[in-house]
């Protein structure tokens, strides 16, 4: 049994699907990991929201368990980092309690508010303070939702918070963000907090209700005495301020140098990019406050392994009822991609399932399929098209400024089939690091950056992660891999009309059928 003589960490990675808790040796070694559904909800077509109250519940079991699992003492724990999804809402009122259920980033609520800030050049307003414009799931666009449809849950509005910041506020009482998440709000010129932004967009009153921003390194609290009591850790055990999921998965896969790219291929795909500016304009996105003098540019895809989940569900249950288990089943997922050639023998998938970043009604399509394919090319064909796509954006990302190396992170990279089809599109290097738990492992590091185990960043990665596969590209492949990325941008330019078109036929139909 590890004793307090022997440091160990913790890091709670809460993401869009499960809750993750994750303890690492000060070698990065992990000796335990527990994994816990998210109680998200869907109270109705294009929002996901999240009662907090179970939310902490659920934290709270996964943080039991691990530590059961692990075998050691509490006492053993020398500090605690906490990551979770970024972007959403989730607000406080003035005795600290959410004004309602958290709202996450899968949501689009609040498409026609961004749509009239778009139309009346406030967007755009906003573009020259931050550097971005407001999108679908971020909590400014929310924040003008809840103005406009709840003014009751506006007007009680003291502290807005993220994801990973309400985990963190229940563990030590402490109201705060980190610098990654703060930025947000930030004037890109001066990296502050900017109320011209708020006023903007006509929320000036809730300009007040930023939170203090701690450094992500930096311990920004202790687990109190109520907290220990309901997941089982110390009182006073250190907690650091942590990171957006985004920046936790690039810093536990190893990526925190300029030039370093990092794509996660979870239930949401995000192609990160270490840069030593903010500046994101050649390759859209958005950019964030990061570790020391970087930033990471991202851009997400709402639909990565949630698509191949979502096909094998519908079309391969009988796959998955023959298999021993989870791991013969996702076996057979791999053989199977394995034994279709390049290209899918002519079927190219667009993975928008849940719509895009940059348009939430955006639609997914399998183009090409004659009645002589089965479900074998169609599944390759997925896996081509969510590596297309998040190469695609990781490439535009990086611009001029070129890639050193790429890191594989997420439930996709498991599967040495999907890695090497990504080092084959990019024709780059892939490196998937070792261990399963890249986000927990990132804040992990945090917390033992803000306890004084490791002396900075990089050393720290030099130290914690290690490498379990190196995939480099395969010239021929990468050849053939430039003629499906062609097919593929052809498809999903010449078929934005078509989904267009259904766009405003549902929108009728759910008009009339109110």
């Amino acid at each position: 049994m590890e004793t307090a003589d022997d440091p160990l960490l913790l890091g709670v990675d809460a993401g869009l699907t499960n809750v993750k808790a994750a303890v690492f040796d000060t070698d990065g070694r992990e000796r335990a990991v527990a994994v816990r559904p998210t109680p998200n909800e869907r109270p109705r077509a294009g929002r996901v929201e999240r009662d907090l109250s179970a939310f902490w519940d659920v934290t709270c079991e996964t943080i039991r368990e691990v530590l059961g699992e692990s075998t050691v003492e509490a006492g053993a724990i020398a500090g605690v980092g906490v990551a979770g999804h970024g972007h959403g809402l989730y607000a406080l009122d003035d005795r600290g309690q959410p004004v309602r259920d958290g709202i996450t980033s899968l949501d689009s609520r609040a498409s026609d508010v961004v749509k009239s800030w778009d139309e009346s050049g406030r967007s755009e307003a906003v573009r020259s303070i931050t550097g971005y414009e407001p999108f679908v799931a971020d909590p400014l666009s929310i924040l003008g939702w809840i103005r406009q449809e709840e003014p009751e849950v506006y007007g009680a509005i003291d502290r807005l918070l993220f994801c990973k910041d309400y985990l963190k506020y229940r563990l030590t009482d402490v109201v705060c963000t980190d610098e990654m998440e703060a930025s947000v709000f930030y004037d890109i010129e001066d990296e502050a907090y900017s109320s011209e932004l708020f006023d903007t967009l006509g929320l000036g009153d809730c300009a007040d209700a930023l939170p203090p921003v701690v450094r992500s390194t930096a311990v920004c609290g202790e687990v109190t005495a109520s907290a220990a009591d309901e997941t089982g850790l110390e009182a006073g055990t250190p907690v650091a301020s942590g990171l957006h999921d985004v920046g936790a998965v690039a810093l536990g896969s190893g990526a925190v140098r300029p030039g370093q790219g990092s794509l996660i291929v979870g239930t949401w795909g995000q192609s990160i990019y270490v840069s030593a500016d903010p500046d994101s304009a050649d390759g859209g996105g958005l950019s964030r406050r990061y570790l020391g003098d970087a930033w990471l540019r991202y851009r997400g895809s709402r639909s990565a392994a949630a698509a191949v989940d979502w096909f094998t569900r519908e079309c391969c249950r009988d796959w998955h009822d023959e298999a021993a288990s989870d791991a013969a089943f996702y076996a057979r997922l791999n053989e199977t991609v394995a034994e279709v050639p390049i290209g899918s023998n002519g079927v190219v998938f667009l993975p928008n399932l849940q719509g895009s970043t940059d348009d939430p009604n955006e639609r997914g399509a399998f183009v090409g399929l004659t009645i002589e394919h089965d479900r074998g090319e169609m599944l390759r064909s997925i896996y081509e098209g969510v590596a297309l796509s998040l190469s695609d954006r990781l490439l535009e990302l990086a611009s001029e400024d070129g890639l050193t190396d790429v890191r594989l992170g997420g439930g996709g990279a498991k599967s040495a089939v999907w890695s090497q089809m990504f080092a084959d599109v990019l024709d780059e290097r892939v490196v998937v690091p070792a261990g399963r738990e890249a986000g927990a492992r990132g804040v992990a590091i945090c917390a033992g950056l803000a306890v004084g185990l490791y002396d900075d960043v990089e050393s720290a990665v030099e130290h914690v992660v290690g490498v379990e596969r190196r995939h480099d590209p395969t010239p021929a492949h990468t050849d053939a891999y430039r003629e499906v990325h062609e097919a593929y941008r052809l498809a999903a330019e010449g078929i934005a009309p078509a989904w267009e078109k259904l766009t405003s036929i549902e929108r009728e139909t759910q008009t009339n059928d109110d």
